[in-house]
């Protein structure tokens, strides 16, 4: 049976691996589109938009409101491929046993979390 000791230096060592691989995700990008192509935003793997192309047809058109829906939803896109990015690569950090919550962001992990009696479960 480990000790504590050798806990602490096990949850030392995925720490350390946990941010190598954010780091690594931080190099990569995704990228998300709308409109068929006609806005493209770029995100990198720590969920930071990096570009936006808008392809200049749509934006000499009057309809303002469209291109602000298709910049969202492009951005939207880029966002959901960089969470999922960065779940591929701790899911496998973690040798492919990360638990389906890893995908969830804090707020909906925690929303996923129940009262139970002698605590709380998640």
């Amino acid at each position: 049976m480990p000790g504590i000791g050798d806990i602490m230096k096990q949850a030392q060592k995925m720490k350390a691996e946990m941010e190598r691989v954010q780091a690594e995700a931080a190099l990569k990008t995704v990228e998300g589109s709308a409109g068929g192509g006609m806005v493209i935003v770029m995100a990198n793997g720590k969920g930071e938009l990096l570009s936006v192309k808008i392809d200049p047809e749509v934006a000499r058109g009057e309809d303002l409101e469209m291109l602000q829906d298709l910049v969202t939803a492009a951005a939207n896109d880029a966002l959901r491929k960089a969470r999922e990015l960065m779940t591929q690569e701790v899911s496998r950090m973690a040798g492919g046993w990360a638990s389906p919550r890893a995908s969830l962001g804090t707020e909906e992990a925690a929303r996923s979390c129940q009262p139970r009696r002698p605590r709380w479960q998640c």
